[in-house]
């Protein structure tokens, strides 16, 4: 009898262990996502480019012209979110094209056509978008003193966390970027898989950790965001936003310095702006871009809004 309770008793206690395992393999290795549109749907003038990351890692992406072909023009590179493509930002590079902004989208290891073997919430993605930055500002359409990064989610995370130690971004748009790790994960535990925070939380944290390598802090806007300032910074949240909430986002809105700017899209669900706002969305995109980099100024004249 005194056997069978240790077993059942150790038993009990690997279950959150092994649990914690099954969503740690989730999040690092999430099954392909339909995106909304392709090429198909939503053609624009793409250039097939592959660049590689500083780990050797090859990642694929789309390099787009500006419509205005007469001088070299100011550049965006688009990130997108967790277990997305470069697709998913599809509707920005067609809008910014529009507006004469050369774009540069591309798959995040793992995602897409790109290599990799996981998803490391930012870790190992932020030498990627350094690389993705490398990549624009070689190209002799675009002019390389006048770059900026738009980041949707995870995406948006890494675009905060390699701003601030690259002076070559001027300015910083993301969309529903969470503040930190255990913030997100305790999110995604109840609206992915119906589970507590506490234990599994912690213990898939760890796991996570012990598989990439390194500290899960280091990825961690929150810590970082306030030396974007003095260079613009432009945060969206979703109202619906049943994945990062909007508490994530005011976080990181009263953490940053000046100057910088917050919109709260009503009724939008995460990481869904465009397709709520539409017009409006554009609108409001393209004139943030538009101020902040079609200037020669560095830190261009630009301030908070309504």
């Amino acid at each position: 009898m005194l056997r069978r309770s240790i077993v059942a008793f150790a038993a009990l206690a690997c279950l959150p262990l092994a649990i914690a395992w099954l969503v740690a393999e989730r999040v690092m290795h999430p099954s392909p996502r339909v995106e909304d549109n392709d090429l198909g749907n939503m053609p624009l003038p793409v250039e097939d480019i592959e660049f590689t990351s500083s780990d050797g890692t090859r990642l694929s992406g789309w390099f787009i012209r500006s419509a205005n072909r007469t001088a070299p023009a100011p550049g965006i590179v688009l990130s997108h979110g967790w277990a997305r493509s470069r697709c998913e930002l599809l509707p920005h590079a067609q809008f910014l094209h529009r507006a004469g902004f050369a774009v540069l989208m591309f798959d995040y290891r793992n995602r897409g056509l790109s290599g990799g073997d996981a998803i490391t919430m930012g870790v190992r993605e932020r030498a990627d978008l350094t690389a993705a930055i490398d990549a624009i500002a070689r190209r002799p359409e675009v002019d390389a003193s006048r770059l900026g990064l738009l980041g949707m989610s995870m995406g948006g995370v890494i675009s905060i966390l390699v701003a601030v130690g690259d002076d070559r971004v001027l300015t910083v748009l993301v969309e529903c970027p969470f503040a930190a790790h255990n913030t997100i994960m305790s999110r995604s535990l109840r609206h992915y898989f119906k589970l507590p925070s506490f234990p599994i939380g912690n213990l898939t944290r760890w796991i996570m950790e012990q598989r990439i390598g390194a500290p899960l802090r280091d990825a961690e806007p929150i810590y970082a965001v306030a030396n974007i300032s003095p260079r613009p910074l432009f945060i969206i949240a979703d109202q619906n936003d049943a994945v990062v909430g909007v508490e994530d986002s005011l976080r990181l809105l009263d953490a940053a310095g000046e100057p910088k700017r917050y919109w709260l899209i009503p009724d939008a669900e995460h990481a869904r702006g465009w397709q709520y706002a539409g017009e409006e969305y554009e609108r409001r995109v393209t004139a943030f871009f538009t101020e902040t980099l079609a200037v020669e100024s560095p830190v261009p004249a630009w301030g908070a809004a309504n």
